[in-house]
């Protein structure tokens, strides 16, 4: 009998230490806590073809539906999972994403139809550039007829890109997204703003360029919102996530050593050995392209000196499609050129609801791997010029006269 009492007493003192350790668990790992307990619901894939009408053959882009296949048409993620910064929780519904970056051949095509449909779009973009900062070059001059398909199209501000992507909804038909009135009667149709250092008179009043009505069920195209972005880098087919420090696609390790405050805190993570396969990046951008993409198209510096009638050297954008896709067939999410998301670049769960700089994700050409994470705010101001997007959509409720094939 006494031994039974010393050993129940035994399990209690066991219990009793154990609180403590199990109570501070959510206070040194919250984000493993909350991984642990998301829906992790399994995806499928499906292509669409979008050939602009009336223009040129190559004009055309490939759109990737983002399907649930455990029932339902929301899902949750963790933005910024595995960073220092703070996670945040929220849900994405199902969407749709272009499998690559908006290229310059595209994007000429919808530029020349809105100029003649009164749209006034101020930087006119160009085809990819090459060299430092300092001598950066452009492969074509601003607004010029493509001489490649499918190099990225960059140098545009966030206000250019929304209102080409009101330009392509007008030019296939659809719904604009973003809107000078909340009845959405009335696409904005000029991207004409402020300059950047003059952040007191950005135009953000509702309806304006800077503050457009958003008519979120719209059929048209549009910018990604910042969870979709990020679930599109990091989401896997069978319900998972890769970290937020990896490049996108990459599931070896991170793009970056553990840094000294991580280890402080107990913090390990495995460097990538396979990074550099999916991400255009400051360590390798400098290096030719393969001869032939994903696209079949030739990357490497001879061919697009071939092309353009330039001597292509030193750190460039490529081609797309010129490294490994991720998890759900995208391309270059890690990389080659920053992508504009719809958001005002602020904290995760902030209050506020106005920034004077949108989100920018994906990394380039010119930077250090860290900026090509999959996870993490990375903002440029509203009229930064070095960029370039990826188109979204809502996915159609009817699309299967223009669907390819299934992943």
């Amino acid at each position: 009998m006494k031994r039974t009492t010393e050993f129940i007493h035994t399990l209690i003192l066991i219990f009793l230490a154990l609180i403590p350790a199990v109570s501070c668990k959510n206070e040194l790992w919250p984000v493993k806590d909350e991984e642990s307990s998301l829906a992790r619901n399994a995806v499928s894939t499906a292509n669409r073809t979008i050939t602009i009408p009336g223009a040129y053959s190559t004009a055309s882009f490939v759109m990737i539906d983002v399907h649930l296949t455990g029932g339902g048409n929301t899902d949750e993620i963790i933005l910024g999972e595995d960073l220092i910064e703070v996670p945040y929780r929220t849900t994405v519904n199902e969407f749709s994403l272009a499998r690559y970056e908006t290229s310059y051949n595209t994007w000429y095509a919808v530029l020349q139809w809105a100029k003649n449909k009164g749209y006034t779009i101020v930087n006119e973009g160009v085809e990819g550039v090459y060299g430092e900062v300092e001598k950066e070059n452009n492969m074509s001059d601003p607004g010029s007829e493509p001489k490649l398909v499918e190099m990225p199209v960059c140098r545009l501000t966030w206000r250019d890109v929304m209102v080409w992507c009101n330009a392509l909804s007008e030019m296939c038909g659809l719904s604009p997204v973003y809107c000078t009135d909340p009845e959405f009667k009335t696409p904005i149709r000029d991207s004409t703003g402020t300059p950047f250092d003059d952040l007191n008179n950005y135009a953000i009043k509702p309806g304006q360029v800077d503050n457009p009505y958003v008519n979120k069920s719209a059929d048209g195209f549009r910018l990604p919102y910042v969870e979709e972005w990020e679930y599109a880098a990091r989401k896997k087919t069978d319900g998972g996530f890769i970290s937020g420090r990896n490049v996108s696609g990459d599931e070896t390790g991170s793009a970056i050593d553990t840094t000294a405050t991580e280890k402080m805190n107990n913090l390990d993570f495995p460097i990538s050995t396979r990074q550099n396969e999916y991400c255009w990046q400051r360590g390798n951008s400098a290096l030719n392209g393969p001869s032939s993409t994903a696209t079949k198209k030739d990357d490497t510096n001879e061919k697009l000196s071939e092309l353009t009638g330039k001597s292509i050297s030193g750190r460039r954008m490529h081609l797309s499609g010129g490294k490994l896709p991720n998890h759900l067939g995208f391309y270059d999410m890690s990389g080659n050129v920053p992508e504009w998301c719809f958001d005002y670049d602020l904290p995760y769960g902030s209050s506020y609801k106005f920034s004077t700089a949108r989100v920018l994700r994906g990394g380039d050409h010119l930077n250090e791997i860290v900026g090509s994470r999959c996870s993490g705010n990375k903002g440029g101001s509203l009229v930064g010029l070095a960029f370039g997007f990826r188109i979204a959509q809502n996915i159609p409720k009817n699309n299967s006269s223009s669907e390819l094939g299934k992943n």
